[in-house]
């Protein structure tokens, strides 16, 4: 599978690559990946040396209790940072819910369009076609920062997940966006059990034909996976996140998003290897 962001394009077939968070907010969980705008550019260079393919800038946090941006404040944070990136030749993403920062991102170079809402306003849709940038669908109940509060009952957690993103994905197309890439939305409104039930069901996710992205770096589900509650504050989510990494990019998935990039990097490589010589003997 080939992915077009703008002029960059990106061999997946039978590999994983990587997406590097640059997070230029205010406040985050994983508060040591936070840099000011200014620094943007170094930290994305930092990031691509390290083997990420993608970088993924953002500034409204979503975790819960987390500060609320103005559209100008989140416009002000990403997209020095997205100009730099692209003018570098470094393919970039950003990772917004508000049509008003999605446009001004396009306007500063933008490749992809990374929505944790799954691009249910259609505001956000009509920036997706205008300006022909392909997009991130991922799945969620509740609203972002207000996920926690969203009913966590599922009938079949891997079967609702797939249908909601497979109609969006074929309402977004039929709307004339550029691209869909699929996200399942670990840790947004599931519960630890759910997550697992979705790590198992994505080799069926990933044969649907369209680009599958998993994000789950640090993710408080993983701390509850290592016996330490819901946080993301303890020692062991950086192992955590390799291990769940590892088994999604075995699984088929086509870019993880992580925070620690070296080490993913390191790690995704091996399961990169594995899968090529595996289609080898085949």
């Amino acid at each position: 599978m080939l992915l077009q962001l703008g002029p960059h394009t990106i061999d997946c077939t039978n590999r994983t690559v990587v997406m590097g968070i640059l997070n230029v907010s205010y406040d985050s969980p994983i508060s040591e990946s936070i840099v000011r705008p200014g620094q943007a550019l170094e930290r994305a260079l930092e990031l691509r040396e390290a083997g990420a393919e993608i970088i993924d800038v953002g500034a409204h946090s979503t975790r819960t209790g987390g500060r609320d941006l103005t559209a100008q404040e989140e416009v002000d944070r990403v997209c020095p940072a997205i100009e730099a990136i692209a003018a570098a030749g470094i393919p970039v993403s950003v990772d917004t819910w508000t049509p008003a920062v999605a446009n001004e991102a396009a306007r500063a170079g933008v490749h992809l369009l990374n929505d944790v809402t799954g691009f249910t306003n259609p505001a956000m849709v009509d920036v997706a076609v205008r300006c022909r940038l392909p997009v991130v669908a991922m799945h969620m109940r509740g609203a972002p920062k207000h996920h926690r509060e969203a009913d966590q009952t599922y009938d079949n957690i891997a079967h609702d997940v797939e249908v909601f993103l497979t109609r969006q994905a074929n309402a977004l197309e039929s709307a004339g966006v550029a691209g869909v890439w699929l996200d399942p939305g670990f840790g947004f409104g599931k519960s630890a059990a759910d997550n697992l039930r979705l790590l198992n069901a994505l080799p069926r996710m990933t044969s649907v034909g369209r680009p599958v992205l998993v994000s789950a770096s640090r993710k408080g589900f993983l701390a509850e996976l290592l016996g330490a509650g819901d946080r993301q504050d303890v020692e062991g989510l950086i192992e955590a996140t390799i291990a769940f990494n590892v088994l999604a990019a075995w699984s088929g998935v086509h870019v993880v998003r992580v925070h620690d990039v070296r080490e993913v990097v390191r790690a995704i490589r091996v399961v990169n290897a594995a899968r090529s010589r595996l289609m080898e003997r085949e």
